[in-house]
């Protein structure tokens, strides 16, 4: 399986990933403009109250009510999903052609096993209902019992419960009435004000989960035309061009990608990836496992010490990697300095990249090897060569040798050096980053790029410390830092 491996194309694709398309969501925002109900937007607070701890898109309760949004009967008639049956309340539900036509869905276990069905029809509902609503519009910006103001989208939230009992809960001054099945109850006697107030502070982000990136990037793969290059460069377009991921890859990739398990910040970058985004689950899985720290200019992360990630074993599994799990390892002892390697694991590669080797690495490493190799692979790569981690405990050195009173992080588990990788069926070392402007130069420059933005720090043939062909990567307990 392979991506894209020609450098200029990086951009395009990014881009790609990023393109908005106004016609299948109402409204993005920016996280921290959700901040007060924890940076989720208003349908994900929604889905939280309504099947968030009883099975997800796979939710039904006791009344019949279906999926992630535990939408029923009245609504799906009211949309031609469902057909008319005489009783429009008792969530017996009989398909529609337009049901099947549209999603495939012909029974209640086809509708929970379809998410992007879901979240299209919850959007249709999200309209109907606004229409409903009609003059209870006009409440916008009036206070909450709960504190903040009204919002369409607290509207929205309370339609849930249908839109006329929200009318009827502004009417009476925002105050619910007691039982069940009332004005502004439902039948377990749950008042449309709780739904409203947990969306205080959340803003719509509609997300469009039948989008696929693939539809997306591949005609701008396709449209490359190296004729519109000159000189070396259309050189280098025409010697990778045939390494370009096809649309059957892509798809293999999304694919993997949406199965695998996602981190904390999955729903963050699913608002990202499938509201303004093109809807690319490659992105989502990265990006749920992201940091959520600051970068600066030159790309590094401000982080100041080297922190052990509790969760980092886990967040491995996520991520499909076969490894082992060694816990605490001696590695020797040096200048009265015993070398422990931390959280270590064994491992060989990532589902991105083969490494050629059996590595034992610390594991907060070991997972910045998997996010670099997801970007290695996006440059084309297919494995290293020459590839090498720990050593016996002993000092770090240089061109001029051993440099007294210190630890090698290779020691700890927290350092790699590589002598280059394969495109293509090609070698390309980081030699080449000596001829920057060499097709090996570009990938390798690319390549040196992605080592910084995820390592702290990067050591490669252009440092005059070194000498030889190789490029550190260092991911350092504390002091240093730098791209060089």
């Amino acid at each position: 399986m392979r991506f894209t491996s020609i450098a200029l194309l990086i951009s395009a694709i990014v881009i790609g990933t990023s393109i908005s398309d106004t016609s299948s969501f109402a409204e993005t925002v920016t996280e921290p403009e959700n901040a007060q109900c924890g940076n989720q937007s208003a349908r994900e607070a929604i889905a939280k109250i309504e099947s968030g701890g009883s099975g997800g898109y796979l939710a039904k309760n006791s009344q019949g009510f279906l999926g992630k949004y535990q939408i029923g009967e009245r609504k799906l008639l009211d949309l031609g999903y469902a057909v008319e049956d005489g009783n429009a309340y008792d969530n017996r539900i009989t398909w529609s052609a337009k049901a099947q036509s549209k999603f495939g869905i012909s029974s209640n276990s086809d509708f929970l096993n379809n998410k992007p069905a879901q979240e299209a029809i919850y959007t249709e509902v999200n309209t109907l209902n606004e229409k409903y609503l009609g003059s209870a519009l006009n409440s916008v910006g009036q206070s909450l019992p709960c504190g903040g103001t009204v919002s369409k989208a607290s509207l929205l939230a309370g339609a849930q419960l249908g839109a006329g009992k929200v009318k009827e809960y502004i009417a009476n001054g925002m105050k619910c009435s007691s039982g069940k099945s009332t004005s502004t109850n439902d039948a377990n006697g749950t008042c449309v004000e709780k739904f409203m107030c947990a969306v205080n502070g959340c803003n719509p982000i509609e997300k469009d989960m039948s989008k696929k990136t693939c539809e997306v990037t591949m005609p701008m793969i396709d449209a490359i035309d190296c004729s519109n290059f000159s000189g070396s460069v259309a050189g280098f377009c025409q010697k990778y061009k045939p390494f370009l991921m096809t649309r059957e890859e892509c798809e293999d990739a999304e694919k993997m990608a949406e199965d695998a398990e996602k981190g904390p910040r999955k729903e963050q970058c699913e608002n990202q990836s499938f509201g303004p985004g093109s809807g690319s689950w490659s992105y989502v899985l990265a990006c749920s496992y992201a940091g959520e720290f600051d970068a600066d200019q030159d790309g590094m992360s401000t982080i100041s010490s080297f922190v052990s990630d509790p969760e980092c074993m886990n967040k491995l599994k996520g991520a499909g990697v076969d490894f082992n799990q060694l816990g605490q390892v001696q590695n020797g002892s040096y200048g009265g300095t015993t070398c422990i390697i931390e959280n270590a694991v064994s491992m060989s590669g990532t589902p991105y990249m083969q490494w050629g080797a059996k590595l034992t690495l610390a594991c907060d490493t070991a997972l910045a090897m998997v996010q670099f190799d997801q970007q290695m692979k996006g440059l084309g790569a297919s494995s290293y060569y020459g590839i090498g981690s720990t050593r016996t405990c002993g000092p770090k050195r240089d061109k001029n040798g051993n440099k007294p009173g210190t630890i090698t992080e290779h020691s700890l588990g927290r350092a790699i050096d590589v002598s280059g990788f394969v495109v293509g069926g090609q070698k390309i070392s980081f030699g080449a980053l000596h001829e920057p402007l060499s097709p090996e130069g570009v990938l390798a420059v690319q390549a040196k790029s992605f080592a910084c933005s995820t390592f702290r720090l990067v050591l490669s043939p252009s440092y005059a410390g070194y000498t030889g062909s190789y490029v550190h990567f260092h991911l350092e307990q504390a002091g240093m830092s730098g791209c060089s």
